[in-house]
């Protein structure tokens, strides 16, 4: 029965094949980027090594994440080639600007069981490690067939994620049984992941990678620099923002400068195909403000900065006063909020933050995180934390201490990895442990 429902499953994706060349031609309309190399979508890649670690990093988010796993890993084993694969060109495009040439990369194809077998008979890598959680029936199929171990590392998988996956029980049964071993972010993870029948012993708890943020000198002097140049003027980021949520913020921002007419939101949506768009809302609007890519810093009597660049969210955290998490006002789920904690800033979210649902209810418990309902609170806690330099720093102090008290789960992903490659590790990190539980702080 698990055959043929994954072979039902195969046989969908064959029939959506031509669907998913439309959408991706679509996309291509305002990120040309998805228009290009689309042979790679079918597994027709550039020449690769074989032997490599294979890691999968979806997008942006997963690729950041792993930048510290994957450069420690190349120093340390650089014998060993690294592959990494995306799903979309801004997670393409980061893998270039944070990798160079140190990696190799293509785009992860299409979950066609051809494609996979072929890819993997060719590249017949050392192991598959798949950040946080993104998993395809046949490529964990081709995987146990060609005997390639299946690391799901930085795992996190939400109630909703949960119940999702257990109502198509009979393809994910099988699909998590061919996973060598979890490496979860905490323990609420780990229980949700031992629900979907992933075997107890084949579950760590690691804490998540993304507390090993590396913030170079360089980057706090650029952030040093730039809040210089705004002249004192108080300042707050709304942070990958999604659709429906500009305006949210943008009316918050209205009622703010009524009070604090100096007063500079930066505004930066999370996806460039929206960068136009949010554009076209400012000037609807009658908004004073510069974008990012034509201007280097706001204007003086600019109200609002629309961050339309990649990879500059943590100087945009850093410049601010206030830090606001999108995705969060719009029932999304959330994204990650642990930057704006490591730069020591008040953090602002609002209902919907499922996809970080460990990490925010620790947070919340520590008081280094305030979760605000709607437009009226959200308003009213801004005035605040805008006019109060003790409350900043209350709270912007509280979120840097629970960002150092979680470090470390770098070293004990990399010790889980080189166990499961049966590689020597001569630094001795301390190993994994089911009891490991990071998010307790513990006042």
């Amino acid at each position: 029965m698990n055959t043929l429902v994954r072979h039902l499953y195969s046989l969908i994706f064959y029939l959506i094949t031509p669907l998913l060349l439309v959408r991706v031609w679509l996309r291509g309309r305002t990120l040309p980027g998805y228009r290009r190399r689309i042979a790679e979508r079918f597994g027709h890649w550039p020449d690769m090594p074989t032997g490599a670690l294979w890691v999968h990093s979806v997008s942006v988010g997963e690729t950041i994440a792993a930048k510290p796993l994957i450069d420690r890993w190349l120093e340390r084993h650089p014998d060993m080639p690294v592959l990494v694969t995306t799903m979309t060109p801004t997670g393409s495009d980061t893998v270039k600007a944070q990798f160079g040439d140190s990696v190799h990369h293509a785009y992860l194809p299409w979950d066609l069981p051809h494609v996979q077998r072929r890819l993997l008979k060719r590249l017949q890598p050392r192991a598959l490690v798949i950040i946080e959680t993104e998993l395809w029936p046949n490529l964990l199929h081709a995987c146990q067939v060609a005997k390639v171990p299946v690391l799901l590392a930085n795992g996190r998988l939400s109630q909703r994620s949960l119940r999702g996956y257990q109502r198509l029980h009979r393809l994910i049964g099988p699909m998590v049984k061919n996973l060598s071993g979890v490496a979860a972010q905490y323990a609420p993870d780990a229980e949700r992941f031992g629900q979907l029948g992933i075997a107890t012993e084949r579950i760590e708890v690691t804490g998540s990678i993304k507390f090993d943020l590396p913030l170079t000198p360089e980057l706090h002097s650029q952030i040093d620099t730039y809040r210089q140049q705004l002249s004192g003027r108080p300042v707050w980021v709304a942070a990958s923002t999604h659709a429906g949520e500009d305006e949210i913020f943008l009316a918050v921002h209205r009622t703010i400068r009524a009070k604090l007419p100096d007063a500079l939101l930066i505004l930066v949506p999370r996806h460039p195909d929206r960068f136009d768009n949010v554009a076209d809302l400012l000037d609807r609007d009658c908004w004073r403000y510069s974008r990012r890519s034509r201007t280097p810093k706001p204007r003086k009597n600019d109200a609002v900065f629309l961050g339309d660049t990649l990879g500059e969210l943590l100087l945009f955290y850093g410049v601010a006063h206030v830090s606001v998490v999108g995705n969060t006002f719009n029932g999304g789920g959330g994204h990650n909020p642990i930057e704006p904690a490591a730069l020591a800033k008040p953090i602002l979210i609002g209902p919907s933050f499922f996809n970080f649902q460990s990490i925010v209810d620790a947070m919340l418990g520590e008081h280094c995180l305030v979760k605000v309902s709607g437009n009226e609170e959200l308003t009213q806690r801004l005035l605040g934390l805008l006019q109060s330099q003790d409350l900043r720093d209350t709270y912007g102090q509280r979120a840097y201490l629970f960002f150092q008290q979680q470090q470390g789960a770098l070293r004990r992903l990399e010790s889980w990895i080189e166990k499961h490659l049966e590689l020597d590790s001569d630094a001795n990190p301390s190993s994994p442990s089911r009891d490991i539980r990071p998010l307790s702080t513990g006042h």
